[in-house]
């Protein structure tokens, strides 16, 4: 009993020690705290336990009343609908029960066998387990069914679940609190005190520890700290005294030898620093004569120290300043002991003379007496390159022709030249001081000049384009070079700035750009940048599925207004034109020119054809209205053709082609009006084309022949002229009637020169019948409107007759009235040239204008030639009779010839002749005859008059 009860005491000792090796590793304040922790953590965990327990058995007696009030409810609630047998009353009170989430199923059986009798099951997942509870219903002393009820006690669980978790978080809290305030009472009265103790045990082995505050604690710790305070103070007492002493030897030991080491350090550093100096220095005796010199002066003399050092300074200084050193030297070194520095030249041996300043120092000995002269001598030569330099500087920054500009670092103008007065109009008093943000333009984003002055200090330089305001407050644009001077360090020093005025460069570069893209003469988008503006448009329409269309616009017989009136006045036409169309447009629509008299616009925003037609139909109204250009009133109409996009082309040159041949259908219903393309319109644009290129080359091959209609005179059926009709002997198609390819010529601009055949031709022709002996008779050739306005027809028309050996009287010139009234003083001046030739001249299809007939007697004129349109009905139309006899009429009493075109039927032969009509020619004499066939019919002589 005792072996077991020593080794019982053996083993307690072991775990004790075992436990003591362990708490050693572990401070003080670590020990307290697992202490403390522990003491505190075992009750509250505990009570924890125990409060939850009590909560849990509350929270299951509370589910179980709910439960049983929940049954009995159900009880109650069912006994009439079980006795009645009613779900619908029953199912209303089951469905409410059933809202409670804790529920899962809810059963009613009735005290008949089969199917239960109201039967409510959730269809979602219970969270916990399920108890069945089931209670009776009773009706009076009868036992008429059950009510079963599944529950799931989820929510009880997360009930407990989070009761656990408040307590916990309370405990913890707790526990933390406890543990802060005992740490700190710890830290306070126990810790801290033991430190301050620990510091003063170290301050004893080491004399040099500051004193430490005092203690005022009067328990153990606070004798304690002031018994060692004391003995710090007396150790650090008896260490000083030892120290004072030891320092004073000590001193006396290093003042001795620093005397002995400055001596030798100052001579050391003199002689370094003569012999490195940059200034040339020796040292003189009174009588000037050179002691000693460091390799600066060497340098400055250009001898070595051995033709230096001996003789007199004065021998290597140019003779006429000579005088001058020697006057500062005795008069203001000797007298003063030193003087400023003053300019003299030495003479170097073989080599010019070079600039030094020289100043004086006397040397005196220890008595004060004078010694010598320390002389210095600094090389000008750099200095006065650089004055220089500076001058010519100073004359380039005043009279260069851009302005310049320094600012300092502060961003404060120093100083500006000439030049930038004349620009910005600021004087140099008035800016000098001032922020350079004064030339900013004030309606110019500020980043613009902040990324300027970021990008000169991160690089040094920059160089751009910068809006400046002057002090007009006019804003310019400028090209400006910014360079950056940085001292040694790299700080940025000033900011030299040129500013070159490129305001009108930039007015010179964006007019060019202008004329790049714009007409000259109507200032619309020329052809290159309008086929650009179109296809950006399609583009954008093909991202967004949307349509546009193009409208080709050309002006009818726009070509006989500009040679009528001039291409001064077809310009200015053309130029209201342009401005009408702009005015005629929705916004976003565009209008450019092509060339000519061609237009075309670009529609935006367009929903379906319709939206085109309403535009076409407004420049239609547009250009209707009359044009008041000079003393003229001009009366222009349009042929426009529409291309739809993408219906009739989805690129620019197919909509451009498409929309013309649909100009070209307008023209050919009657102009003046608008057509949409269609398939069968680029067939007939590419005829047209065809027909344009086989013409210029008809032209070449010689194809076009004259056929001749005979004219007769009513009184005797003489034959007395012809009219000169064109053909084309087409290669292909046979011959071509005029009304196939003299609009298209006129369109084109070939009309002139196959005007100029026709009259070539016809003058050749009739000359060659009278050569051959035949009758002489007038041919009358027709003029086109391009070919009456020509301000060389009358030489023109000269030198064909001089040409082709024809007498002037038998050429008869027709001019249709449309033509001739469209200026009349051009035209009376014309007619005139004209009859001064000697030929005769008549007025084709009159009565068919709009002309005032007063103009017709200022018109000199030998013949009025009806129109067909009057005398195809007479005399059965009684207004065609009317106007043809008024014309008749007309022209007796204006002593003119009347001849009338187009008779058929002898009708109309005797209404005619009973008028009192000169001459006639139509189908009724002879269809047009080619010239051999006309020849013939010369030869048969007059024509046989047909009998009443």
């Amino acid at each position: 009993m005792e072996n077991l009860t020593s080794t019982e005491v053996a083993g307690s000792r072991t775990r004790f020690k075992r436990s003591r090796r362990w708490l050693a590793r572990f401070s003080l304040r670590q020990v307290f705290v697992l202490v403390v922790a522990g003491g505190l953590l075992v009750p509250g965990v505990l009570f924890t336990l125990l409060m939850l327990d009590w909560r849990r058995e509350e929270l299951t007696r509370q589910f179980k009343a709910e439960q049983e009030r929940v049954l009995e409810t159900l009880a109650l609630g069912l006994r009439q609908p079980l006795w009645d047998l009613s779900q619908n009353a029953g199912q209303p009170l089951v469905e409410t029960a059933m809202k409670d989430p804790r529920i899962v199923s809810v059963r009613v059986d009735g005290s008949f066998p089969g199917e239960p009798f109201i039967v409510l099951r959730r269809p979602e997942r219970h969270q916990g387990s399920v108890s069945t509870q089931v209670r009776p219903v009773h009706f009076g002393d009868q036992d008429i069914g059950k009510v079963i009820v599944e529950f799931d006690d989820g929510e009880l669980r997360r009930r407990l679940g989070a009761q656990v978790r408040e307590y916990v978080l309370l405990i913890g809290l707790e526990l933390a609190v406890s543990l802060l305030f005992i740490l700190l009472l710890l830290d306070s009265r126990f810790l801290h005190p033991l430190r301050r103790l620990t510091e003063q045990a170290r301050a004893l082995t080491d004399h040099d520890a500051p004193a430490s505050p005092p203690w005022v604690r009067d328990d153990e710790i606070g004798d304690l700290g002031r018994q060692l305070e004391w003995a710090r103070g007396e150790l650090h007492r008896l260490f000083g005294e030892l120290n004072d002493k030891n320092d004073a030897l000590e001193q006396d030991i290093i003042e001795r030898m620093q005397t002995e080491e400055a001596l030798r350090a100052s001579e050391a550093k003199y002689r370094e620093l003569f012999l490195s100096n940059l200034d040339g220095i020796c040292v003189v005796d009174l009588d000037g004569v050179v002691l000693d010199a460091n390799p600066a002066m060497l340098t400055l003399v250009g001898v070595p120290a051995e033709q230096l050092v001996g003789q007199p300074l004065a021998d290597f200084i140019v003779e006429a300043w000579r005088n001058y050193d020697d006057h500062m030297i005795v008069q203001r070194v000797l007298v003063d002991g030193h003087c400023g520095e003053y300019e003299i030249e030495l003479q170097r041996p073989g080599d010019r003379p070079l600039p030094v300043s020289a100043k004086g120092v006397l040397m005196r000995d220890a008595d004060g007496e004078p010694i010598g002269v320390w002389r210095i001598l600094r090389d000008l030569t750099e200095r006065k390159a650089a004055a220089v330099r500076m001058e010519l500087a100073a004359k380039v920054f005043d009279n260069t022709a851009e302005a310049i500009m320094v600012i300092a670092p502060d961003n404060h103008i120093t100083s500006v030249n000439r030049a930038f007065t004349d620009i910005l109009g600021y004087s140099a008093e008035e800016v000098v001081g001032q922020s350079s943000s004064v030339l900013r333009d004030p309606l110019q984003d500020a980043t613009l000049y902040e990324n300027v002055n970021n990008q000169y200090i991160n690089h040094g330089a920059w160089q751009g384009e910068v809006p400046f305001r002057r002090k007009s407050g006019e804003v310019f644009t400028a090209w400006v070079q910014v360079n950056v001077a940085r001292d040694v360090t790299g700080r940025i020093g000033d900011v030299v700035t040129l500013i070159r005025d490129i305001s009108d460069v930039k007015k010179a570069q964006e007019r060019i750009l202008h004329l790049a893209r714009f007409d000259a003469l109507t200032e619309l988008p020329n052809r290159p940048y309008f086929r650009e503006l179109t296809e950006d448009a399609l583009q954008e329409a093909r991202r967004h599925g949307e349509h546009r269309a193009l409208l080709f616009v050309d002006l009818d017989h726009f070509k006989t207004i500009n040679d009528s009136l001039g291409h001064d006045m077809g310009d200015q036409l053309l130029k209201e034109v342009a401005t009408r169309l702009s005015e005629a447009l929705r916004a976003g629509d565009v209008v450019g020119r092509l060339g000519g008299d061609e237009f075309v616009i670009l529609l935006r925003n367009l929903e379906d054809g319709g939206d085109a037609s309403y535009v076409a139909q407004r420049v239609l109204e547009r250009l209707a209205q009359p044009f008041y250009l000079a003393e003229h009133e001009l009366v222009v109409t349009p042929s426009l053709g529409i291309a739809l996009y993408p219906s009739d082309g989805e690129d620019y040159d197919t909509l451009v082609r498409n929309a013309d041949a649909a100009m070209y259908h307008a023209k050919e219903n009657g102009r003046n009006t608008f057509r949409f393309y269609t398939a069968d319109m680029n067939a007939r644009a590419r005829e047209i084309l065809a027909v344009e290129n086989q013409l210029r080359r008809a032209l070449e091959r010689d194809e076009f022949v004259l056929h001749y209609q005979p004219q007769v005179e009513m009184g005797s059926g003489r034959l007395v002229g012809a009219e000169a009709l064109i053909r084309w002997q087409h290669p292909e198609r046979g011959l071509l009637g005029p009304m196939q390819f003299i609009p298209i010529a006129e369109e084109r601009g070939l009309i002139g020169a196959i005007g100029h055949w026709v009259l070539r031709e016809a003058c050749r022709q009739n000359r060659a019948w009278q050569d051959a002996g035949l009758p002489p008779i007038e041919v009358a050739v027709n003029l086109s409107a391009m070919q009456f306005h020509r301000r060389d027809l009358t030489e023109d028309i000269t030198t064909i007759l001089r040409e082709s050996g024809l007498e002037a009287r038998w050429l008869a010139l027709e001019v249709t009235e449309s033509v001739i009234v469209q200026d009349v003083e051009a035209t009376v001046a014309t007619l005139a040239a004209l009859k001064s030739l000697g030929l005769k001249l008549a007025i084709d299809d009159f009565g068919t204008g709009y002309s005032s007939l007063s103009y017709l007697k200022r018109f000199k004129v030998d013949k009025l030639k009806i129109d067909r349109s009057f005398v195809m009905d007479v005399p059965g139309d009684a207004d065609d009779s009317a106007i043809t006899r008024a014309i008749v009429n007309l022209s007796r009493n204006l002593g003119l010839q009347v001849i009338a075109e187009g008779v058929e039927t002898a009708e109309q032969w005797h209404f005619l002749k009973h008028e009192a009509c000169d001459e006639v020619q139509g189908y009724l004499v002879s269809r047009p005859l080619p010239s051999q066939d006309m020849a013939l019919r010369l030869q048969q002589g007059n024509w046989q008059v047909p009998t009443s």
